[in-house]
């Protein structure tokens, strides 16, 4: 997971035939409500407190625990816009810095300090948070690429600590039991604007295989995602969600991220 040729695209596409698209438009910070990219960024600020402490008391630290925490910083600082925050998206990139530097006990330190404090809401559609020394890279996809996509990964991968689990929890919301499995709708919301706000990182930063080959699909596909992740939101956020509606698109969700990895992962 950590090598960046095997990434997939997130969640990515429906079945043919469901869909008419246009060009996708520029990748930018997806058109949420701000009340769900608070909820995100109050749980991913969690989050990546709790990763950071475990770097800092490890002794030997693991780069794939960092990759998320990395990651997670670039989260926050795209949520930030949105929220109207500009002091703590200054001061989250700092927090990325210094953990792509592996000073994981400074960043944790500078994390424990931070609280997201809403103001004018920014407006949607804005660049995505960069990190100065992901910007540095002669690459830059497969700097922003596999950090953001580590986050679908399992918070526990041979026990060590990686993402926010968002594959697995996917997976058990559409699990098939009887009856079928509560909706968190909280938790759901959640999933679902951290999708959205990856696949636009995705649609900007395609992996090496798009780009030799199929750069079109995975443009389509990733734009696809990140409107079905919308989608989601949109339908979570009702005064009356439909269960039935909320399954079949998380449903959709879920084979889209099995399709579109079958195309865009590389064989060993």
């Amino acid at each position: 997971m950590n090598n960046p040729l095997r990434i997939l695209v997130g969640c990515a596409a429906l079945a043919a035939g469901l869909w008419v698209v246009s060009s996708p438009a520029p990748a930018g910070t997806p058109d949420l409500p701000k009340e769900s990219y608070k909820k995100a960024a109050d749980a991913d600020l969690k989050f990546l407190q709790t990763r950071l402490d475990e770097l800092a008391k490890a002794d030997e630290p693991s780069l794939r625990s960092a990759k998320p925490a990395t990651a997670a910083t670039l989260m926050l600082a795209t949520y930030a816009d949105i929220l109207g925050d500009a002091a703590f998206k200054a001061e989250i990139l700092k927090v990325g810095e210094a953990v792509y530097a592996k000073k994981y006990k400074e960043a944790a330190e500078m994390a424990k300090k931070l609280t997201i404090k809403p103001g004018t809401p920014g407006k949607p559609g804005g660049p995505l948070a960069k990190l100065a020394a992901f910007e540095k890279e002669k690459d830059k996809d497969i700097t922003y690429l596999p950090t953001t996509m580590k986050l679908f990964s399992n918070t526990q991968v041979l026990k060590i600590p990686a993402g926010l689990n968002i594959e697995k929890d996917l997976k058990d919301m559409i699990a098939k039991t009887n009856p079928p499995p509560k909706l968190d709708l909280t938790a759901i919301e959640i999933l679902a604007v951290r999708s959205a706000v990856i696949n636009e990182y995705a649609l900007l930063h395609p992996n090496e295989k798009a780009r030799d080959k199929d750069l079109k699909t995975w443009d389509k596909w990733a734009k696809q995602s990140i409107d079905l992740s919308k989608e989601i939101v949109t339908e979570v956020t009702k005064k009356t969600p439909d269960p039935k509606v909320i399954r079949t698109k998380l449903t959709l969700l879920d084979a889209a991220c099995t399709e579109c990895h079958g195309k865009f992962r590389f064989d060993d």
